[in-house]
């Protein structure tokens, strides 16, 4: 579910990607984009990885405080969600593990993709994936379905003559949508409440990511309940105000978590405007918190304690 057009400007935005995963820009890109949109707090969240954490929070060089983070892939309710992880350990051996199993697996699933590619004679090759978008990177999905168009339609593929890279959707219904050619199974996700753990003994404070599909249609009292169980394992929040969300979402969520007492966060999802035009650069956003900074010490405030001597930052 997309919200409106992220207009509003604010100071915090803890909700960045980079090309270490789905993003279009550097870490240093990227720094030098938040620092020229004037935010003071900000936190790069690629999915499943936090490689790009140091060298973002280097080329910022201290004008602006960075918050060490990333987004995992989970599983609740049958469905895929993200959990956004802040104030993890990066050099964390056994997170950084964790965070790897998630990631490796859909790196398989995508090379597999394009080995099904191939399979139906499409000259699409894993060399060619890896010199496009990294050897080690998910990508942006558009991305591989554009390599996909741009092979078929190099050699005159007639199946997709029709197809521009304005239709991926309409790629995607015709050609990956179970029992279709391009179908594949995607990798199973670890469940949210054993990422909630994750966060929790890297010394993270774990806010789930844009919940508003989760939570349309429900009453205040139903969304309490649904998320009762989250909050028990660890959750400490919702990302509350984010370009998915409408201001009515936004509020709605900011007044579930006053219930339930977690925080409400602020993040824009950007990852760069070719990928989401509709966030064009970071820190936009339909509807803002009353007081964006008082976010990051509410945060601060939930990170657990770690007894080991070499825990946290």
């Amino acid at each position: 579910m997309r919200g409106a057009s992220a207009t509003l400007a604010t100071p915090l935005d803890l909700h960045l990607h980079t090309r270490h995963s789905d993003g279009d820009e550097s870490p240093a890109e990227l720094a030098r984009r938040c620092v020229d949109a004037g935010l003071r707090v900000a936190a790069v969240t690629d999915h499943n990885t936090v490689a790009g954490v140091a060298e973002f929070e280097q080329a910022v060089g201290g004008r602006l405080t960075v918050v060490p983070a990333c987004e995992i892939s989970a599983t609740w309710r049958g469905e895929e969600t993200h959990c956004l992880a802040y104030f993890v350990d990066p050099r964390d051996p056994r997170f950084r593990e964790r965070i790897a199993g998630v990631h490796d697996a859909e790196l398989a699933w995508w090379r597999t993709w394009t080995d099904r590619a191939q399979a139906i004679g499409v000259p699409l090759t894993r060399d060619a994936v890896e010199r496009h978008l990294g050897g080690h990177r998910v990508a942006y999905v558009g991305d591989y379905l554009a390599l996909l168009l741009e092979a078929a339609q190099a050699h005159d593929d007639p199946r997709f003559a029709g197809y521009t890279s304005a239709e991926y959707g309409r790629l995607v219904a015709d050609w990956c949508r179970p029992g279709l050619p391009l179908h594949l199974r995607h990798p199973e996700k670890p469940d949210v409440i054993d990422v909630l753990s994750w966060i929790g003994e890297a010394g993270g404070v774990a806010v789930l990511a844009h919940p508003g599909t989760f939570v349309a249609g429900l009453d205040d009292s139903e969304c309490a309940a649904l998320l009762e169980p989250l909050r028990e394992a660890g959750l400490a929040g919702l990302e509350a105000w984010t370009s998915w969300h409408t201001p009515t979402d936004s509020g709605r969520l900011a007044d579930v978590c006053e219930l339930l007492g977690l925080v409400a966060t602020a993040g824009s999802d950007y990852h760069g405007a070719r990928v989401k035009p509709w966030v064009p650069r970071p820190g936009l956003l339909p509807a803002l918190p009353a007081d964006p900074l008082a976010v990051i010490d509410a945060l601060h405030d939930r990170r657990p304690v770690r007894t080991s001597p070499e825990a946290g930052l």
